[in-house]
């Protein structure tokens, strides 16, 4: 983890530099300067150095690297939050110590650098050489080992290889890339190996050539093994050009095995020839997008897990050869370890193979169903082999993130967005060059799944990804890395929490912990932990307020499942603290300020605080902050407060997102604070609504907000509260995403938010529109590609596909009165789901009558989504309906008040 050391050393220089209190004279300015060149210099070397072979003067360089640069860091935060709690803040720490050691480093770095530059060219030299040698294989070589793999056992892709079939021996005539890609171990070389075997595929082409790439791979490598697959003897230097001249006017077919970037393949396509012979290339990967780059005309299959059934039935073939004979007693623990799995048919073949070779027996099986991934690593060493290589071959910037999430719990549901402000707040990214820090973050989520690293589980309405998981294989093999390379460690029980931890760790996460010595964690045996940097608690203990003091450094501190009696003052000498997540009864005291570094700021009261609790006007005051999110708390107008009158003029240029604010007022002086907010999410109480209306609240300024993108506003109501005064919202053209629940604007003045230019999200939820006839305007919603209606007593829907000419996502949920979907939506060009849920039958027959109709023009991939809903966790909300309703009516009438404000809540 050195290049991320190197990184969060630069950040944390800046940092000083930039401190807002901290005075730092010219010398030391100046050192600080010939620190940072020389960080830029290792941050090079390790940027061009991320070799995917091992070398091992590079790795002991690494871990030199690493351990400086955390120990510079530690000195200097320390120093930081020494001078913080001081008077007299003037930054004088001696660092020449320091330069010495990075000077030495350098030094080491220059001349391995030219060692390397040596071997290169030896290497070069020998080249000749090396290809001789393999060359001496015995003839075809290749077709036995690729036709060895067709006897590899293959359940669930029996579809997949339908298509590849029809693909290469269809009577397309044109050179076609066919691309096979997925994470390693899910067969994607067994696919292509039995496409390329098939005797029909054999019979049609007049070349075959099976060439496995690699990471390491040399191109003339690769021609010479192509031409002697040909029976050609690959001598001379043009070997592409004679690929070319022997492929020229023949039908053939390439594999390209196991490619891992675009330069290998740009480098051999014009070898190429496309003669109209109906020719075939087709590469195996497990980058999506080299595969999207190699095959740009679509012709690209992204391989699946299988499912529990197919893992079940491929278990049985590799146990006992015959997919039905799985004793009865066995079949419901051997299910079970089909399951666990996680249909990586990796996985279950060694697992089939070792329990061929075990006694048959059911306490025998119960054993390795508890221990999956245990038996798949100690079964078949080339298993962790498969996942080291994805692993080394990431970029540098890849390989923290990707470690970061070993933190989290076997099938957890990872939140794109905690993680990437764990991220941020970490240090670990570097400059966003353009982007914002979160817009980087996010790049680097997809980057993980373009490898194959990651897997979505839920997507947000806008299309991307919401939260993902990691397959059990590769969280076991992340966790023992990053224990490898002391960047984390997980307490699971009270033996690990008890444990000696090694002084450079860096981050702990606490999953559950039930039982601990006296219901407290033991602070003494945490002692050594004092450089911990994330500390993420992911299960529920009993909460120890002083447990915090001893991670004095600490950046990033979440716990939301520890419910603390108040809120915790100890954390207010975490002066170091960038993101903090807690829950607890009570207020945010005002000596939050105290934490001065702070970007991201997650409040969850007790249930039955929510609407009571506020947070103090000082937060006005912290310049750093880029994420608030306080659910239920009212946020104070600075202009209507006492407050410190050298603050009251920050600006929170940063500040990014506020979310599950109550009663929140949009004056001119608080939007004046946040220019740059993005992200708003707002809870009003009907019972303010109905006494002071929505003039008071002066939701017209949002308009001022230009550089807003999501914007969500929610009242918590019962169905029979209205409101006096005019709906006077007004949007900002930026929007790009709009919730509103329980508003009850007029359908006719939906207008206003139809002539929006760059809305493409739309969710109208628990009468946020009332009356019951609607019919949009000709001009408006000309971006809307999702629109989402839910709880709404519209009865008639009157609409043309010229009224959404975008539109691509129909959901409607809990709408009983609506007659219809509008038929002539069956007409749209661009609609490609609808989905239901609880809608009359006539809604049904409607939606099905689209189908049909989008069917009949082509639309095969349209879809129609039946219980599409997915609530989450909405039971919070029916509690502070409970709660926060002041003149509440008999049980029977609540219950009704808690299923309208269920539906209310966005997704």
């Amino acid at each position: 983890m050195a290049y991320a050391a190197v990184i969060s050393l630069k950040l944390t220089l800046e940092q000083i530099l930039l401190h807002p209190y901290i005075f730092v004279r010219h010398r030391e300015i100046e050192h600080i300067g010939f620190l940072r060149e020389k960080l830029e210099f290792l941050q090079q070397f390790l940027d061009e150095h991320a070799s995917h072979e091992i070398n091992e003067k590079v790795t002991f360089l690494e871990t030199r690297i690493r351990d400086a640069a955390y120990e510079a860091e530690d000195s200097m935060d320390l120093h930081l939050n020494k001078l913080c709690d001081s008077e007299e803040m003037i930054w004088e720490m001696e660092i020449e110590p320091m330069m010495k050691q990075v000077d030495s480093i350098c030094a080491e770095v220059t001349q391995i650098k030219e060692q390397m530059g040596v071997a290169t060219r030896q290497r070069r030299r020998s080249f000749k050489e090396e290809k001789i040698k393999a060359l001496k294989e015995p003839p075809n070589a290749l077709h036995k080992v690729s036709s060895s793999s067709t006897n590899n056992l293959m359940v669930g892709f029996d579809e997949y290889l339908m298509q590849i079939k029809d693909q290469l021996t269809n009577q397309s005539s044109g050179l076609e890339v066919i691309s096979i890609a997925g994470m390693g171990g899910i067969g994607k070389s067994t696919l292509a190996a039995h496409a390329y075997n098939d005797p029909y595929v054999v019979h049609q082409f007049e070349v075959r050539a099976w060439v496995t790439v690699s990471q390491s791979y040399s191109i003339a490598d690769i021609f010479s093994r192509i031409l002697d697959s040909m029976s050609i003897s690959p001598t001379g230097d043009q070997l592409g050009l004679k690929v070319y001249q022997n492929l020229k006017g023949r039908r053939y077919l390439i594999i390209l095995d196991d490619i891992w970037d675009t330069c290998a393949w740009d480098a051999m396509k014009m070898m190429f020839p496309d003669d109209e012979t109906g020719s075939r290339i087709m590469l195996t990967t497990r980058i999506a997008d080299v595969a999207a780059y190699a095959s740009p005309s679509g012709t690209l299959h992204q391989i699946s897990l299988l499912s529990n059934d197919h893992s079940w039935e491929l278990l049985c073939a590799k146990v006992f050869g015959n997919k039905l004979c799985c004793p009865l007693s066995l079949q419901n623990i051997g299910k079970t370890i089909a399951q666990n799995c996680g249909g990586l048919p990796l996985s279950v073949v060694v697992i089939g193979g070792l329990l061929s070779k075990l006694e048959m027996t059911q306490e025998v099986w119960r054993n390795v169903a508890d221990n999956v991934t245990s038996f798949v690593f100690s079964g078949y060493d080339q298993c962790s082999a498969i996942l080291r290589l994805s692993y080394f071959h990431l970029p540098q910037y890849l390989k923290a993130c990707f470690l970061y999430t070993g933190g989290f719990p076997k099938n957890y549901e990872i939140s794109v967005s905690k993680l990437t402000m764990m991220w941020v707040a970490e240090g670990f990214l570097g400059q966003a060059h353009g982007r914002t820090s979160e817009e980087l973050a996010e790049k680097c989520v997809y980057d993980l799944l373009d490898r194959s690293l990651i897997l979505k589980s839920r997507m947000n309405s806008e299309g991307k990804i919401k939260s993902f998981r990691i397959h059990d294989l590769l969280l076991d093999f992340c966790i023992e890395e990053a224990k490898h390379e002391k960047f984390l460690q997980i307490i699971e029980s009270p033996a690990h929490v008890l444990s000696t931890s090694p002084a450079s760790l860096r981050r702990i996460s606490i999953h559950r912990v039930e039982k601990l010595e006296n219901g407290r964690f033991n602070i003494d045996s945490m002692s050594s932990t004092s450089y911990v940097r994330s500390l993420v608690s992911l299960g529920q203990w009993p909460p120890s307020s002083d447990l915090f003091l001893t991670f004095r450094l600490l950046r990033v501190l979440h716990a939301t499942d520890v419910v603390f009696s108040k809120f915790p003052c100890q954390v207010m000498q975490l002066l170091s603290l960038r993101y903090i997540a807690l829950s607890c009864y009570g207020d945010i005291p005002a000596s939050i300020t105290k934490l001065w570094n702070l970007q991201t700021l997650i409040f969850v009261p007790h249930i039955g605080m929510f609407g009571e609790n506020y947070l103090p006007v000082e937060i006005w005051s912290m310049s750093y902050l880029r994420h608030v999110r306080c659910f239920g708390a009212n946020f104070l107008d600075p202009a209507a407060a006492e407050f410190d009158v050298h603050r009251k003029h920050v600006v929170l240029a940063d500040l990014q997102t506020l979310s599950g604010l109550w009663n929140f007022m949009f004056t001119e002086e608080m939007l004046q604070r946040i220019p740059n907010i993005k992200n708003i999410h707002v809870f009003y109480d009907h019972h303010c609504l109905m006494k002071k209306g929505w003039s008071y609240y002066q939701l017209e300024n949002l308009g001022n907000l230009h550089q807003l993108k999501s914007l969500k506003i929610c009242v918590i109501s019962d169905p029979s509260y209205s409101v006096n005064s005019a709906f006077t919202f007004r949007f900002p053209a930026s929007l790009k995403t709009l919730t509103l629940g329980g508003v009850r604007i007029p359908w006719h003045e939906l207008g206003i938010v139809g002539s929006l230019p760059n809305l493409e999200v739309l969710k109208l939820k628990d009468d946020a529109c009332v009356g019951s006839e609607w019919e949009p305007n000709d001009d408006g919603f000309r971006r809307l590609k999702v629109l989402v209606l839910q709880g709404l007593e519209l009865e008639h829907w009157r609409a043309e596909p010229d009224h959404f000419p975008c539109l691509e996502r129909l959901v409607i949920r809990w709408c009983h009165k609506l007659v219809e979907i509008p038929s002539r939506l069956g007409e749209s060009m661009t609609l490609t789901t609808i989905g239901l849920d609880e809608c009359e039958d006539s809604v049904w027959d409607s939606a099905n009558e689209i189908k049909e109709i989008q069917l009949s023009y082509g639309n095969d991939d349209f879809r129609l989504v039946f219980n599409e809903y997915s609530p989450g966790s909405l039971a919070v909300f029916t509690k502070i309906a409970e709660l926060t309703q002041k003149d509440m009516k008999p049980a029977q009438e609540k219950n009704t008040k808690n299923l309208q404000l269920i539906k209310s809540q966005p997704n």
